[in-house]
């Protein structure tokens, strides 16, 4: 006896969205989306995946208006959507980053192209902004725009200006299901939960390192991340790996200073991005310094158990097993595009003075 599985109801929610979301959406259009829909989920080129940001809209001028130092660049123009899977080819590979793949749907033309926001690291992408702002919502004059975005091999994220949102998930498994941005926003509150200075700064030290995992979700192939207390003095459990002598501090990079260096800060930024796509484990403390790289712990089967998955993952699950006092978190990243951040109420190493650091105002 055979049984066939379909994932139909993916493909009905899909429609049933873009149908409340955008009306008159050209129906080969999303035809042609839907039948890419896997390729866009795994896209690689030259073995390197591809997450990308797509942007389905009627008026791609209002949406760049509204994004502070945003730039367009079209490149295709077609009466009718029958191109779509030509122009997607040559897009995606270039979309990469911050660009995003737009689509504007007029009545007799549909334009493709790319567009991004200027701004610092320490800034919201382009993405972020789109997604946040209700100026689009409340125009006198209806604009209909939907954004799509892989968040791995088996899950991708819509959302409507309206502020509805739609996730489609093919993971067998739904305990695999976490939100990026919630498991990242997680880990950064308790990356940066000892440091002390303004709201304005503590915000743009939290969307840069935001940002930085942002771009670890799509170029590096899986990731494990320590976080520990300012005060942590390893005993042992860390001690094959690469302690920095001096901590790599980012508030120190540009929040103490009245004009900061963006090129320093995106280096150090690309270096913290290259240390965690080495081989072992990144340690950061909760004062958002990254403290040491290349980390190895061994994990013991009897105390972690059965975990299906990879060194890292075992090694994540043994580190959140140990329960070593100064250990504040865990956040893990699969090649397949998994993420959890898990948090631990552990008590705080031995203090060894009694500050946290502060940033003096300008």
């Amino acid at each position: 006896m055979e049984e066939m599985v379909f994932f139909d109801s993916a493909k009905e929610s899909v429609t049933k969205f873009f149908e409340t979301e955008f009306e008159n959406f050209p129906p080969l259009l999303m035809s042609n989306f839907l039948n890419k829909f896997n390729d866009i989920l795994n896209y690689s080129e030259e073995g390197s995946s591809i997450k990308p940001k797509i942007i389905f809209t009627d008026n791609i001028e209002s949406v760049v208006r509204i994004i502070p130092k945003s730039h367009i660049i079209t490149l295709f123009e077609d009466e009718e959507p029958t191109m779509f899977n030509s122009r997607m080819k040559s897009i995606l590979a270039i979309a990469k980053r911050e660009w995003c793949f737009f689509i504007d749907i007029k009545e007799n033309k549909i334009s493709y192209g790319i567009v991004m926001s200027f701004g610092s690291i320490k800034d919201k992408n382009f993405l972020q902004q789109l997604e946040e702002n209700t100026t689009l919502k409340d125009r006198p004059t209806k604009i209909h725009c939907i954004t799509a975005h892989p968040l791995n091999f088996y899950s991708m994220t819509f959302h409507s200006i309206t502020g509805n949102n739609l996730v489609v998930n093919f993971a067998l498994d739904k305990s695999k299901y976490h939100s990026l941005a919630t498991e990242i926003r997680e880990f950064v509150d308790v990356v940066f939960s000892k440091l002390r200075t303004t709201q304005r700064k503590l915000q743009d030290m939290k969307n840069m390192y935001k940002n930085i995992f942002s771009h670890v979700m799509e170029d590096v192939n899986g990731a494990l991340c320590v976080v520990v207390d300012k005060d942590y003095k390893d005993t042992g459990l860390f001690e094959d790996g690469i302690w920095l002598k001096e901590p790599i501090s980012f508030s120190k990079l540009f929040t103490q200073s009245k004009s900061y260096s963006e090129e320093k800060l995106q280096a150090f930024a690309d270096l913290f991005i290259n240390m965690l796509n080495f081989d072992g484990i990144t340690i950061v403390d909760n004062l958002g310094r990254i403290r040491a790289y290349n980390v190895f712990v061994e994990p013991n089967s009897k105390k972690v158990g059965y975990i299906v998955g990879g060194a890292r993952k075992r090694a994540a699950y043994f580190i959140l097993s140990s329960k070593r006092k100064g250990i504040e978190g865990v956040y893990f990243q699969s090649h397949e595009g998994e993420v959890f951040f898990q948090a631990l109420k552990s008590k705080p190493a031995p203090k060894q003075k009694k500050t946290v650091e502060k940033i003096e105002e300008n």
